[in-house]
């Protein structure tokens, strides 16, 4: 195995740092090998590690083309819903560069990145990244039993010659 990339040490580092309660980590491209490096460490979907693969079928196939475009349609919803984002110029950018059309099945297609290097405009790896958001529901009460687990954990017995012992 080779050395981990500058991205997969601040993203394992991310992820051990604030334990979140979701991971979610593109998995092609670059994105596979930071999805290896935290499964490498232990991480899986039991601890919070979800793998996006834009190219999978949507949930909504008969409004969507495929999950890339149903997770930015997720997010464009969330936005007009009056959802509040950090004011950030390139952000915005990201966000209003790539374009859309339909399949000829009437589904939304968002643009590929290939068609939009050709314009001119770089991948939109901060909209991607809020869109990923949306690829999974988090629910907050296994946050709570999480916390509960880990607390729990904390006190377990140990020998009683032990400095960590619950009775020491």
């Amino acid at each position: 195995m080779s050395a981990p990339s500058r991205r997969q040490r601040r993203s394992s580092n991310a992820e051990t740092r604030k334990k979140p309660d979701a991971v979610i980590a593109d998995g092609y491209g670059l994105g596979a090998g930071v999805v290896d490096q935290l499964q490498y460490r232990g991480y899986g979907q039991r601890a919070g590690l979800y793998e996006f693969h834009g190219g999978k079928r949507p949930f909504y196939v008969n409004k969507y083309f495929n999950r890339r475009a149903e997770v930015w349609g997720l997010a464009g919803e969330w936005l007009k819903a009056g959802a509040q984002i950090p004011d950030d110029p390139e952000l915005e950018i990201d966000l209003t560069a790539p374009q859309y059309g339909y399949s000829n099945k009437s589904q939304i297609q968002l643009e590929k990145k290939d068609d939009m290097k050709a314009r001119g405009r770089a991948s939109p790896d901060l909209g991607d990244t809020l869109a990923m958001t949306f690829h999974v529901n988090v629910n907050a009460k296994l946050r709570e039993q999480k916390e509960w687990f880990e607390e729990l954990t904390r006190y377990r017995y140990k020998n009683d010659n032990s400095a960590d012992a619950w009775m020491a």
